[in-house]
């Protein structure tokens, strides 16, 4: 044991002092000049792929089939970067970006490409890497699942910066930078939030002397939305009535956040705990949420992302169920609707305080939320009440991976499996693989269009 201890710390100082040796090597310099060249593909993170000087390039704002002048932005061992300097011979899939601010802004990365192709490309590329990572294919590939492709999100965080003459720029940050690009308008947000940038804008060249704000957030509901101001100083009195004044004209709620907590106050200085809500009409749910809570902030494509997971795991009234990364409930009380008993588990207290609230709001009393860490066994709670006949896993980017001991303990006869990040998910899949179940389904769901971001629903069975 000692051998084996002592070989693995000679691996890391080595494995350290190799890294090491990396930094200190000078970095290849970048060709100032524009190139031109041909793009063969298009990468899971949207960008066009090309050969250039015997390596692989990654060119932002290019298309496949397409001939640009490109600038290299970095250089790396395996790969370099470049940016779009103008289009030589245009892809068939190229259209006009549909907002004034898409060259700079960095929220977007895809409006040069027509929302069929983006679909496609986002779709070809989960299979691929589920193929080559996981080294699995899906007996069933479902339509792709899409809803409006503007217009459609409902949360929002814009920055706020001031310049030395106290002028604010009110925005998101461009691409590969920190810097704040000024926006006027962004059409792919939910319109209710959409028409509050301008007078926010408005608001913040009204504050005189001190620069009190940091940020900004915008939330919708399905029938209301609100404002939240974070501010690390102190806001003056005319600052307060000024956005009582935007309530009014723009029947919205401006809430202030004083610091990086979750507590909101009220623009009086009133401690406050609000609510908005959506529904889920198939289930006959309403789901309610703080502004700050974890919601999918496309509406519209949630409802059928959740009755498409219902679809996949054909739950009787007879099943136990667990849903792991539950947040305020968005799969546990549909699935509650159906199943016998469903348990909601979540690592944040204040989620899986939001999913009782919901269930009891809603009349479900077959629905439990407990807070609890996946990565630390929980199987004998859930073993305690009976059999787990089905599973539910919607996990953040980084996947699943340390709630697989629990899987191989529980071992649901079919899992449904949530993904915002195609590589872990095609981790987790042959993680899954080894513990005996076959990918019998999957199919991509087009959460955040005009971007490379992509969603993915699995389905997994013994």
């Amino acid at each position: 044991m000692g051998d084996k201890r002592r070989s693995k710390q000679s691996y890391k100082r080595s494995a350290a002092q190799e890294r090491g040796r990396r930094r200190s090597q000078p970095k290849a310099p970048l060709e100032e000049a524009p190139f031109e060249l041909d793009i063969e593909g298009l990468s899971h993170d949207g960008r066009g792929i090309a050969r250039w000087r015997e390596k692989t390039l990654f060119v932002s704002g290019a298309l496949p089939t397409e001939r640009v002048t490109a600038k290299q932005t970095a250089a790396h061992g395996r790969f370099n970067e470049a940016k779009t300097v103008s289009v030589i011979r245009e892809s068939a899939d190229r259209i006009t970006p549909p907002c004034q601010h898409y060259k700079r802004c960095g929220g977007c990365d895809l409006q040069h490409q027509a929302i069929e192709a983006q679909v496609l490309s986002k779709q070809t590329a989960v299979l691929d890497q589920i193929q080559r990572w996981g080294g699995l294919s899906a007996e069933r590939v479902l339509p792709p699942l899409t809803a409006e492709p503007i217009a459609y999100r409902a949360k929002a965080r814009l920055a706020v910066h001031w310049q030395r003459n106290g002028q604010p720029s009110l925005g998101f940050r461009e691409a590969g930078s920190k810097q704040i690009v000024p926006i006027q308008q962004c059409p792919v947000l939910d319109p209710r939030l959409n028409r509050l940038i301008k007078p926010l804008e408005t608001w913040l060249e009204s504050i005189e002397r001190h620069r009190p704000v940091t940020h900004i957030e915008l939330v919708a509901g399905d029938e209301s939305a609100c404002v939240i101001v974070r501010h690390n100083r102190v806001l003056e009195p005319s600052d307060i009535e000024r956005l009582s004044i935007l309530e009014q004209d723009y029947d919205v709620v401006v809430y202030r956040q004083q610091d990086s907590g979750r507590q909101l106050l009220s623009l009086e200085g009133e401690r406050c705990d609000p609510r908005l809500r959506y529904a889920l009409p198939n289930c006959d749910l309403t789901l309610a949420f703080h502004p700050m809570d974890f919601i999918q902030v496309n509406l519209e494509l949630n409802r059928r992302m959740v009755n498409q997971a219902l679809d996949l795991l054909q739950l009787s009234e007879t099943d136990k169920v667990a849903d792991l990364f539950c947040g305020v409930g968005n799969f546990t009380l549909p699935m509650a609707k159906v199943a016998r008993e469903v348990i909601g588990i979540e690592a944040q207290e204040s989620m899986v305080e939001r999913g009782r609230e919901n269930a009891g709001t809603n009349g479900l009393e077959n629905a439990s939320f407990m807070a609890a860490d996946l990565e630390k066994s929980i199987a004998a709670a859930l073993l305690g009440k009976g059999k787990l006949d089905a599973m539910l896993l919607d996990p953040p980017r980084n996947g699943a991976a340390g709630a697989m001991p629990l899987i191989a303990q529980l071992l649901p006869s079919r899992i449904v499996y949530i993904s915002c990040n195609p590589s872990t998910l095609a981790r987790d899949a042959g993680l899954l693989a080894e513990q005996g179940y076959r990918l019998d389904t999957v199919g991509i769901m087009d959460m955040f269009p005009q971007t490379s971001h992509v969603e993915t629903m699995a389905l997994f069975v013994q």
